[in-house]
């Protein structure tokens, strides 16, 4: 597996080898092992807070590494950094708290008739958790992301298919992440990173995977998603799939605010280069002067958007591929 410049399209480093399905079930079986370990929440807290300290020690380094893989920019990224380490704070906080577990107690009641038993209710670990990184947040949505913190903080061990964009943050975050475990007296297996487009696959529909995590486009979601439920035992599949993020303008608003609509849309479709998940991707735009106002007020804003590299040539040749079908 390659790291790949997307500012030049030259190849950085050769980071891992793409992970056999013998490997993938090597990773899972460790995980799965190291399940028990994660069974005490001061214990979970603590790791969450290590990972958190481990990353910002190694940040320099971090940022670097996925500003030369995405091209997005050491300030964005140290931004993502920070959002990234408070996440996995958020969840050491909620762990501690325990408000999550929804405990139900119904005490015995032996007067009843029929007698009532003492009942206890409250949530636990479901297993090993699979991970899918996605391309553009090469740290929030990615091996130590948002999905990754919160299947650590349910007690889950995580096996993350680490995003081909980014495979040399990807080994660093996974260092910092396996060093904290260390740290906290866990079993570094609590969290693996494999590589490679038939991991992904083996990993999903590997029977000691309990649930997945996906963020990404809607034909690999899919892929994944239809996997997970053709299992002779189907397992949760919570999957972010596409950007499509339709938006209804209204007359009244484009009467009111056309020129700020436009403005505020051509912001919105450019932030990032394009290619933020939450970007509006279908808009529906009244007919008549007041949307012709909007827009122009639009076009006005895209023609001055300076251009910028996109996450890898197979981002850029599908927005070529499509500006030319219109």
């Amino acid at each position: 597996m390659w790291s790949v410049d997307p500012r030049t399209g030259k190849q950085r480093e050769r980071v891992a080898d793409e992970a056999t399905a013998a490997d993938v079930d090597a990773a899972v079986r460790a995980a799965h092992e190291a399940l028990p370990a994660l069974a005490d929440r001061t214990v979970r807290a603590a790791f969450l807070r290590a990972a958190a300290k481990r990353l910002e020690a190694d940040g320099e380094r971090i940022v670097a590494a996925a500003d030369a893989e995405s091209a997005l920019g050491e300030p964005r990224l140290t931004g993502e950094l920070a959002r990234t380490t408070g996440q996995l704070r958020a969840f050491a906080d909620e762990v501690e708290e325990g408000g999550y577990l929804d405990v139900i107690i119904d005490h015995a009641a032996p007067d009843l008739t029929p007698p009532r038993p003492d009942l206890r209710r409250y949530k636990l670990p479901i297993g090993v958790v699979a991970v899918y990184a996605a391309s553009n947040f090469p740290l929030a949505f990615s091996v130590p992301g948002g999905d990754t913190a919160s299947a650590l903080a349910a007690g889950c061990p995580v096996v993350v298919k680490a995003h081909p964009d980014h495979p040399a943050t990807s080994a660093l975050c996974g260092a910092a992440l396996r060093a904290a475990a260390a740290d906290s007296g866990l079993p570094e297996d609590v969290v693996s990173v494999v590589y490679g487009f038939e991991a992904g696959v083996e990993l999903v529909r590997h029977p000691l995977v309990s649930a997945a995590g996906f963020t990404g486009s809607v034909k690999g979601g899919r892929a994944l998603f239809d996997a997970a439920a053709a299992r002779p035992r189907p397992i949760p599949f919570h999957g972010e799939l596409g950007s499509l993020n339709p938006v209804v303008i209204t007359r009244e608003a484009v009467a009111e605010r056309a020129e700020q609509i436009g403005e505020g849309l051509g912001a919105s479709m450019t932030l990032g280069t394009g290619q933020f998940c939450v970007k509006p991707g279908l808009v529906f735009v009244p007919e008549g002067g007041d949307g012709d106002r909007m827009l122009d007020k639009l076009s006005d804003a895209l023609r001055a958007t300076a251009p910028g590299h996109l996450l890898d040539d197979r981002m850029r040749e599908a927005c070529l591929a499509g500006v030319a079908e219109r």
